[in-house]
């Protein structure tokens, strides 16, 4: 009976021995067996889908495990791989994609469209705009196609119940970002804050004169506000198909890839830089901050960079930190739905690079705030890269 009792304690010990020569002799494979663990990838949705079913076994699991009770994915190349050049190819393939599709087709017909004069063209321009918002995502999508990377960690998971405060956090934290902003810019320019939006009432005045139903300036002003309170809870998904174009393709294709490669903050900061010079030729165009200003298209563009920067830091550390990107998501509809909101309370229409905008530095400042705070709590408390390098 001792016999019998010491036996598989033995075994096992032997078992050991035999997987750390293994691990030795296969230094690649020990990475991989160790990466490919439970918990390793915020972005692994085969985990939280399946509740730790169908992960690839560590090499100790493989070999004590019957045959017939492994659950091997069926995919199980297209989860990730092991070559970091491989790697660099698909972030290069997606930057080639997202940039080029979108960069022709702005220079070659949308920017002449909206240069034209001609008010259906511009009218035409702008829905293109809105369509293009669209290819970081359909670029993400044709090169994990196409490099057979798949779509195993995509951040398709709704794990609300896990992540609630940080779902609450992309839903209304960047809308009252935006406030806070809008109230710091019109506490240093007090005499340009008008509460009765003479420009916008005449201009929507006359556009409802126009079209054969005239309203009153007090209907209109109580019908923007009552408008402006609705999208305090909905502006999260007012804009949520353009938002999911450029989040899908910049924080959950390309972050986590950069973030393997030069860490937490650097990932962070460069996602955004580059969702921001992706808006180059239509900021060169004038289409965000206007063309008047000195320096004019490169301090726009730098800006812009700028801008996403910072915006792109909130977003990537909503995604990393619940492994979703529907927060990410949420935050971005927010800031675009209600981006030029304040600027109908001023006399002149406000300014892009000082407020009430967030892209105006006053206004901005509570999104650098937060930005910083962001890059401070990944700093010091990194999510664990996962095992696609």
């Amino acid at each position: 009976m001792e016999r019998l009792e010491k036996n598989p304690d033995s075994e096992v010990g032997a078992e050991s021995k035999m997987e750390a020569e293994e691990m030795r002799d296969n230094p690649q494979e020990a990475d991989t067996a160790q990466e490919s663990t439970p918990e390793s990838d915020a972005f692994d949705i085969t985990r939280r889908f399946k509740h730790g079913q169908n992960q690839i076994p560590t090499a100790g699991q493989a070999a004590r495990e019957p045959q017939a009770e492994r659950e091997i994915p069926k995919k199980r190349a297209l989860i990730g791989v092991t070559d970091k050049r491989v790697e660099t190819k698909r972030i290069l393939f997606f930057l080639a994609l997202c940039f080029g599709v979108a960069w022709v087709t702005e220079i070659f017909a949308i920017i002449p469209m909206y240069q034209s004069g001609d008010v259906d063209l511009v009218k035409e321009a702008v829905d293109m705009i809105s369509q293009l918002m669209l290819t970081p995502a359909l670029a993400a999508l044709v090169v994990r196609l196409a490099t057979r990377e798949g779509l195993a960690k995509s951040g398709f998971q709704f794990n609300f119940m896990e992540y609630k405060a940080l779902f609450l956090l992309g839903w209304f934290g960047t809308t009252a970002l935006t406030f806070a902003g809008a109230l710091i810019y019109f506490l240093i320019f007090k005499d340009n804050f008008d509460p009765n939006m003479t420009s916008f009432v005449a201009s929507y005045g006359e556009s409802a004169a126009n079209a054969g139903a005239p309203i009153d300036a007090v209907n209109i002003i109580a019908a923007y506000k009552t408008d402006l309170l609705i999208k305090v809870f909905t502006a999260a998904v007012l804009d949520f198909i353009n938002s999911f174009g450029e989040e899908w393709g910049f924080r959950a294709y390309l972050l986590p890839k950069l973030y393997r490669k030069f860490g937490a903050v650097p990932s962070m900061i460069l996602s955004g830089l580059a969702s921001g010079l992706w808006y180059a030729p239509l900021v060169a165009a004038g289409y965000y901050y206007g063309s008047g200003n000195a320096g004019f298209p490169v301090v726009n563009i730098l800006a812009m960079c700028v801008f996403g920067a910072v915006t792109g830091v909130i977003y990537s550390y909503l995604c990393l930190r619940t492994g979703s990107i529907f927060p990410a998501v949420f935050a971005h509809s927010a800031v675009n739905v209600l981006m030029s909101q304040a600027a109908l309370f001023t006399f002149d229409g406000g300014n892009f690079f000082v407020g009430p905008s967030p892209t105006g530095i006053l206004s901005g400042l509570p999104f650098i705030a937060a930005a910083a705070v962001c890059l401070l709590l990944m700093y010091r408390n990194p999510v664990r890269p996962g095992g696609e390098q």
